[in-house]
């Protein structure tokens, strides 16, 4: 349960933060009524800073940054702000906020811990925020511990979920009890979304998880009333929509209507069962439309489609989706699918090396099992990256890793390899007025697999996406 005693509005979760934040709130503070000045306060310090602003978001929406001082302290006035859910980025990290008009909210963190476990608020609104951080890393660790329950039965299971959802209750009940006004709606309402929805999530996992887990052939049959839950869910709430818990269950339970239709019905095709059950559940054309094309980016990477699938999914997306951005990029790549046939050898890749030297990299491979990524423009993809390559190459030790920068400048581009400690010889550049650099083009996370035959394994894997479907590419190499 979440220990209600580090909520309160002078959270501290060590002693050195103490002092730091008695600092930071006299600093700030000490002649600060925003209740008379009618705005939103928001700043602090960050303790080895991995930038010089701190940013401000709504959505995706940048309402408001501030530079840190020589002390690495930052402030915000934010004039006119409505009560929701925000989030505050620096370097590669963000994090969520809630924010009620004339909030003085202050944050203490340290960089060189983990971001969400190193973040301390303090002053108005505080409790609200540190209920809502530590429901977050609760939640994180539970979904972990959670990964090793999927062998219980039906009734177990469920049991267990009912148990953990009734102590986190529990502790909201009390973070209530503590505060002298009652909570917004939308507070109360995101707060609960955090609470069940991460167990909902778990239950739309449970059928197949378990089916693996004991081993077994058969899909697991499920009671009528497992999923009665699913009756008081509303998938359209759209200011939830930038609430992780809220978009992860709404998603993974799209997919597993998508797998049921597809073992219910003639039609087989999980990425169009899945845009159809989108167009069919889904009134927010935007998110609509963000969803249509995570499906048919998903049917990119499957090369087990045939022509006449693909193109079936193709006509759908293109006949539903209304975003005109989607329909660009998807009509990008596709073309771009087209150059890389699974199957076939990898064309003539022609690239520069940190010395501005051509190289082509079909030779850097040659004889290797291979595996070619991108780097993305955002910060926070690129530190995601630089974890999972860890974690790839030491797992897979004898395959060739080769990272492809697409849009920085030579120099910038070299001091990034510099920066992140990256070996030369794994690290080229395409330039935009290369003949190849159409196949590339975006800003997408994107893998190619490559046999050491220097055939194509898959072209359009997403490196961020799915540890899975990579691991299992990447086995089926050690096959060859």
């Amino acid at each position: 349960m979440l220990n209600i005693n580090c909520l309160k509005k002078n959270y501290i979760s060590s002693p050195v933060s103490l002092t730091i934040l008695i600092g930071v709130l006299f600093l700030f503070l000490g002649c600060y009524d925003s209740n008379e000045k009618k705005i939103t306060f928001f700043g602090g310090k960050i303790k080895n800073p991995k930038g010089k602003y701190v940013y401000l978001y709504k959505g995706i929406k940048a309402i408001d940054s501030a530079k840190l001082d020589a002390n690495s302290k930052f402030k915000m006035e934010v004039d006119s702000i409505e009560i929701g859910l925000y989030t505050f980025k620096h370097g590669p990290e963000y994090q969520y906020l809630y924010l009620e008009p004339q909030d003085s909210l202050l944050i203490y963190l340290n960089t060189w811990g983990n971001f969400d476990e190193s973040l301390i608020f303090s002053g108005k609104g505080s409790a609200k925020n540190n209920f809502l951080i530590n429901l977050y890393l609760q939640q994180e660790k539970k979904g972990k511990e959670y990964r090793y329950n999927f062998k219980l039965n039906e009734q177990e299971f469920g049991q267990l979920i009912d148990n953990d959802i009734e102590k986190l209750m529990q502790s909201y009940d009390q973070l209530i009890e503590s505060e002298k006004e009652e909570p917004s709606e939308f507070y109360d309402q995101l707060i609960k979304t955090g609470i069940y929805f991460p167990f909902y999530r778990l239950k739309e996992n449970y059928a197949y998880s378990h089916q693996r887990a004991i081993n077994s052939r058969e899909l697991t049959k499920l009671s009528p009333g497992f999923y009665s839950y699913r009756d008081k869910i509303d998938l359209n709430i759209e200011s939830l929509y930038d609430y992780s818990p809220y978009i992860s269950y709404i998603v993974t339970y799209l997919y597993n209507k998508a797998y049921a239709m597809s073992n219910e019905s003639d039609n087989k095709i999980i990425e169009l069962n899945f845009m159809k059950i989108v167009n069919d559940e889904i009134k927010i054309q935007s998110v609509k439309d963000k969803l249509l094309a995570r499906g048919i980016w998903g049917s990119l990477a499957n090369n087990k489609l045939s022509k006449d699938e693909f193109q079936s999914i193709q006509d759908y997306f293109f006949s539903n989706c209304k975003d005109e951005s989607y329909l660009s990029e998807l009509k990008k790549s596709i073309a771009q699918k087209e150059v890389l046939v699974c199957g076939k050898e990898l064309p003539k890749l022609t690239m520069h090396n940190s010395k501005g030297e051509e190289v082509v990299i079909n030779n850097v491979i040659k004889g290797s099992d291979a595996v070619i990524y991108f780097w993305p423009k955002d910060l926070g993809r690129v530190e995601l990256i630089n974890e999972s390559l860890a974690y790839y190459k030491e797992k897979y030790p004898d395959i060739i890793f080769i990272g492809i920068e697409r849009n920085k400048n030579q120099k910038d581009w070299v001091n990034f390899i510099d920066k992140k400690e990256l070996p030369l010889h794994t690290q080229y550049k395409i330039d935009k007025n290369s003949e190849a650099y159409a196949w590339f083009e975006g800003d997408m996370a994107r893998t190619i697999i490559l046999n050491n035959k220097g055939e194509v394994e898959n072209g359009y894997l997403f490196f961020l996406e799915n540890k899975g479907d990579i691991n299992y590419y990447l086995n089926n190499l050690k096959k060859h």
